[in-house]
């Protein structure tokens, strides 16, 4: 079936049971900070701004608060769901229905009743959460027209419930979400991602994995870093946050490393699917601490 016959019918109820797939996300999700970063909710608007391309993004969370990076593990899943649908030939929609437990079973998480409450919470978040912007979803460098839009990350979702306990949820993905998909403005994650508990951690992999991609290098400002972030943390502490994330070495599949000399500080990220550099790193830190 051709994605174009596969992509028609966008309201049918596309049934995503497929089993282990890899979670991935929308581009433009992985570059604007659209998510919070934190495990509190937080109910103040958030604007970020590109000076030298006359575009912005304005974040408004509802009384539930904004969504979380936390919260964006269920898109992560529902993509996955859609593109792997795409490519065994299925008719696919942007209106999902997901079982609960096979979502709690990719994303590491327990299945115990807290769970299911999590998720009661996350799909408020994502219903409740608005977006106002005039950049497109290709992220366009076009500087004199621009076209402001608003809309959310899911547009409605319902819980399916049997003998009181949730069994499946039915969500439909914004249509830019949607259209995302269909133009193949996508990236994969690593699954080690899910295993990631600092929300710091998730905001970094995400800017690594769009950013670094599988190129040897990239290199980023200190001060850029920390506006792409969309951290409320001053630049003091978001530096030292940096310098605890380097010395973790926990991001998966990249190599991070911080580097200060008269003119700049910057943040280097390298490549490290097999993790050479880390093991290498560490040998070298056990070295210097028993000599």
């Amino acid at each position: 079936m051709s994605q174009s016959k596969a992509l028609m019918g966008q309201m049918e109820l596309f049934i995503a049971d497929i089993i282990d797939i890899a979670p991935k996300s929308d581009m433009s999700s992985m570059e604007h900070p659209i998510f919070a970063l934190s495990k509190k909710p937080d109910l103040e608007p958030f604007r970020y701004e590109y000076p030298n391309l006359n575009a912005w993004v304005e974040v408004i969370p509802s009384t539930q608060g904004r969504a979380t990076i936390f919260d964006k593990d269920l898109l992560l899943y529902c993509i996955g769901q859609v593109v792997e649908g795409l490519n065994r030939g299925r008719a696919v929609s942007r209106r999902i229905q997901i079982t609960a437990y096979e979502f709690f079973v990719t994303t590491g998480r327990g299945h115990g009743g807290d769970e299911y409450r999590r998720l009661h919470d996350t799909l408020g978040r994502l219903r409740g959460t608005t977006i106002r912007t005039n950049i497109n979803t290709k992220g366009s460098t076009d500087k004199t027209t621009r076209r402001a839009e608003v809309f959310g990350l899911i547009d409605d979702a319902r819980i399916v419930e049997h003998e009181g306990k949730t069994i499946g949820v039915e969500i439909t993905l914004s249509e830019r979400i949607f259209n995302a998909i269909s133009e193949k403005h996508i990236l994969t994650y690593s699954r080690e991602y899910f295993k990631l508990t600092s929300p710091n951690e998730r905001r970094m992999y995400e800017i690594c994995r769009k950013h670094c991609g599988q190129q040897s290098i990239w290199e980023i400002k200190l001060e850029n870093l920390h506006r792409k972030f969309g951290s409320k943390a001053k630049i003091n502490e978001f530096r030292r946050m940096l310098k605890k994330m380097v010395e973790s070495q926990n991001i998966p599949d990249y190599y991070i490393d911080y580097d200060k000399d008269m003119r700049t500080e910057k943040i280097s990220v390298m490549w490290d699917k097999e993790g050479t550099m880390k093991q290498f790193a560490s040998r070298e830190r056990g070295q210097t601490q028993t000599s």
